[in-house]
């Protein structure tokens, strides 16, 4: 009677313990982790049973789903998911903007070179301008747009701008044209302010670099192309005379005075984020040359440019 009894205990302990094994392996089996990641352009969703390290463009569900005998749980599960993938599909990460409008105002000196020195001599001599602030100084501004080309980081610029030009010139000489000839003659005793204006509509091609085109306060520019323009209306000379006695009269004129309608021009900026420096070099000269002895200088201009 005992050893029944012995053998019954025995069988009872071990299937208690074969019971408590599949309760735990059962318990194991149902954990699942719910990866949804936005990979190449979709949404993706996939179960996995171990842990992993998340990636920035994933996130981790965690649930615990019925065993096979719960297959009702599992189904509405999977019917709720494939409603959410659906969802996903229409939700994208932002992607940054590059900002293709700029708005350029520059500030500068004007100045004329001759052989690409600002030394000038001969017919060019009465062109020696006096450099410095409310002196011979000129403005402008560009709408630019720029178009991708490499990495958002270089890119074609091209716009619309206007330049408005300011010459004092520091000899007492007056331009006289006379058909197709420029020429300067000595003033009157008396001349005390003697400038020229010009203006013009100008369209830049250039190519820009960006170290940081989505934070432009961050970044470093540089650009580089060329500058078409066409004539505004005509020059206009003013000459003022002292007449004595704090009296003063001002002689302007305003025509063509035989100069070039148009002009290219090669342009360079480099700043760092909303201000930059420029440089604009003539590549045609102020006046026809249609007659020997014309003056043959090129227009410059130097100066400061602010982004907005």
């Amino acid at each position: 009677m005992k050893k029944i009894i012995l053998t019954l205990s025995l069988v009872g302990l071990l299937f208690s313990t074969g019971q408590a094994q599949d309760t735990t392996s059962t318990e194991n089996a149902t954990k699942k982790r719910i990866i949804i990641r936005y990979q190449d352009g979709k949404w993706d969703t996939t179960f996995v049973d171990s842990k992993k390290v998340e990636s920035k463009n994933e996130f981790n569900i965690d649930m615990e789903i019925g065993g096979k005998s719960n297959e009702d749980e599992s189904s509405d599960f999977r019917s709720e998911m494939k409603e959410l993938r659906k969802e996903l599909k229409e939700v994208k990460p932002k992607k940054r903007k590059v900002d293709k409008s700029v708005f350029l105002l520059d500030i500068g000196s004007n100045g004329f070179m001759q052989n690409g020195n600002l030394g000038l001599t001969g017919s060019n001599l009465a062109l020696r301008t006096e450099n410095g602030l409310s002196k011979s100084v000129g403005w402008g501004f560009t709408f630019a747009r720029s178009e991708n080309l490499i990495a958002q980081k270089l890119r074609l610029m091209y716009g619309l701008g206007f330049e408005f030009n300011n010459y004092r010139l520091r000899d007492d000489s007056i331009l006289v044209v006379r058909r197709d000839t420029v020429s300067f003659l000595g003033a009157n005793q008396g001349l005390t302010l003697n400038t020229m204006h010009m203006s013009w509509i100008n369209v830049p091609v250039m190519l820009q670099f960006s170290s940081n085109p989505y934070r432009k306060s961050k970044s470093f520019n540089m650009a580089v192309g060329g500058e078409f323009g066409l004539r505004i209306g005509n020059l206009r000379t003013t000459q003022r005379y002292d007449l004595g006695n704090d009296i003063y009269q001002n002689v302007s004129t305003r025509g063509p005075q035989n100069t070039n309608p148009i002009k290219a021009s090669l342009v360079a900026r480099a700043g760092y984020g909303k201000t930059d420096v420029f440089v604009r070099y003539g590549l045609t000269e102020l006046f026809r040359q249609n007659v020997a002895g014309n003056p043959d200088a090129i227009p410059v201009m130097a100066g400061i440019s602010f982004r907005l």
